[in-house]
């Protein structure tokens, strides 16, 4: 079973903002209000297509919706394709190289995707824009032909919570529908019901609750998964060590650059370093530490932006003198219990430095102060 095309799953109901601007139609603020995005749960049709990928019923997810949901409730990107993009994430112009965020992106100036940042390679340097399609702006065309080829391989194709009203979106599903293999769920009626195989008029988690219990499956709870990177890497230009830097990095479950932390806090011999601008860094300086160590454990604190209450992650990561580190660790963040889980601790990889790598970055605004202060925490939200 595909998917080929969006779910849109909010607390209201009624038409979409895709379907009201071409209708020069504006949403009844009254009855629609968002306070913060970033702070939206996916709901439990979100998580039932998120099952179904992973039983490998659900081939194809097609989305119309541009707040991200989809791919933070955990579909792989390689199941996933967002039609009019993502605003969590920033591409460049240059080499196309994608960075996922977890905070809101801003533009600098109205009806210009460009967000005033660069792409952080070095020998690159393009600037970075807003990964979305405005209204009247042509969608990808890649994107859009991948949706027809699944549609035409679908052995059914389910339609949930659109209007069916957008086009050239629409025609994803009336390929299927023409042969039979198409069902649509919406309180709404749709130009496509005539040809619909299957027609109910529902809220979409009810359905998905429905669906679920009849396949004998359980829709699983949402819960944050992120990887937290850190490593440490030899940085002196002689061949006495004198300088290792420890870089605190983030990234998706499938390795895609994603900046979810909103401060590091770095602590080695009863000091702490807080720094909260990319690229998270602090220069260990050996000839500097008690005792003339060749070996030393830092303490890393990761401050998040706290959409879901997240408390603070601390990981301790021992590096020695003329040996690189890396720890890659899998995080999972329970909403609903407010910790976070280590879900495969690795251990620390070294790996003897043959040549050490003059340092090219500069640590940003960071402030050293005692370890007897308190790390504050993140501001919780109710979950």
């Amino acid at each position: 079973m595909h998917t080929p095309y969006p779910c849109t799953h909010t607390p209201a109901t009624g038409p979409g903002v895709w379907e009201l601007r071409a209708k020069k139609k504006e949403r009844d603020a009254k009855k629609h209000s968002v306070t913060d995005k970033m702070k939206a749960v996916p709901t439990p049709t979100h998580m039932m297509l998120v099952k179904l990928c992973q039983e490998g019923i659900l081939k194809c997810l097609v989305s119309q919706n541009c707040d991200g949901l989809h791919r933070k409730s955990g579909i792989p990107t390689t199941a996933l394709l967002e039609l009019h993009g993502n605003t969590n994430i920033e591409m460049c112009m240059k080499c196309k190289k994608k960075y996922l965020r977890d905070y809101s992106l801003k533009n600098i100036r109205p009806r210009s995707h460009l967000t005033g940042a660069v792409c952080d390679d070095t020998k690159c340097g393009g600037k970075l824009r807003k990964n979305i399609v405005n209204f009247g702006e042509s969608l990808p065309e890649a994107i859009l032909d991948s949706g027809y080829e699944h549609a035409e391989k679908a052995d059914l194709c389910l339609a949930m919570g659109s209007s069916l009203t957008v086009t050239p979106a629409a025609e994803i599903p009336e390929n299927a529908g023409s042969s039979g293999r198409l069902v649509v769920v919406n309180l709404q009626t749709t130009p496509l019901d005539d040809i619909a195989k299957l027609r109910i008029f529902a809220k979409c988690d009810d359905v998905s609750t429905l669906l679920m219990k009849k396949l004998g499956l359980t829709i699983p709870p949402f819960k944050l998964r992120r990887k937290l990177i850190l490593s440490a890497t030899p940085t002196s230009k002689s061949k006495v060590c004198n300088t290792t830097s420890v870089l605190a990095e983030g990234a998706d479950m499938e390795g895609h650059p994603f900046s979810f932390m909103k401060e590091v806090h770095f602590e080695v011999d009863d000091k702490v370093t807080v720094t909260n601008k990319q690229p998270y860094a602090f220069v260990v300086r050996w000839d500097e530490l008690r005792g003339r160590k060749e070996c030393v454990s830092v303490t890393v604190k990761v401050v998040f932006h706290g959409h879901y209450g997240e408390p603070l992650f601390e990981k301790v990561l021992t590096i020695t003198k003329k040996q690189s580190a890396c720890k890659i660790l899998p995080l999972e963040y329970d909403p609903s219990t407010r910790k976070w889980s280590d879900i495969a601790d690795t251990s620390t990889k070294t790996v003897p430095s043959t040549k050490t790598v003059p340092s090219t970055k500069t640590v940003p605004s960071t402030k050293t102060v005692p370890s007897t202060k308190t790390v504050p925490s993140t501001k919780t939200v109710p979950s």
